[in-house]
């Protein structure tokens, strides 16, 4: 049976107008792994052409993400279109010190893979409010944000 962070998470790339918007720049060859609520496996992918979450394990991911359920309930309650407050928001978990809170990312994919998939044109649609985050968090460029998610100072 699904969790409720699966099903939540479903729910908001199915009905969220932000969700939408920072998910259109990728391609179908997009796919992450999530680690959900512990041990469940499950999959973000574009291969419909559409944002899905998918109960299994991910084929290719690019990266791995997770997602303890504390931290899914905070991304999937931000109301609104706003892609730069979500982005705020991720962001912030993943810097996070609280282990129920925290969202750790473990990236796979070569960075040329990445910029292929669209991952780029994601943190773009956050526009200026990412921006602004990023760079109070010393992150200037986009190589730098990929590095920093690598472990790489």
């Amino acid at each position: 049976m699904p969790s409720a962070s699966f099903l939540a998470l479903q729910a908001f790339f199915e009905s969220s107008p932000a969700a939408r918007a920072a998910t259109r720049p990728l391609g179908p060859g997009a796919e992450v792994a999530l680690r959900l609520d512990g041990d469940e496996e499950a999959h973000f992918t574009m291969a419909s052409g559409r944002p899905e979450i998918v109960a299994g394990p991910a084929r290719a991911p690019d990266f791995t993400l997770r997602l303890p359920e504390q931290a899914v309930r905070r991304i999937t309650a931000i109301q609104g279109d706003d892609v730069g407050a979500h982005g705020v928001a991720f962001f912030s978990l993943a810097v996070s010190k609280d282990p129920l809170l925290k969202i750790r990312v473990q990236l796979a994919a070569p960075t040329g893979r990445l910029l292929g998939h669209g991952y780029l044109g994601v943190l773009a649609a956050g526009g200026l409010k990412v921006g602004l985050w990023l760079l109070r968090k010393g992150i200037k460029d986009p190589r730098a944000a990929i590095d920093r998610l690598r472990g790489v100072r």
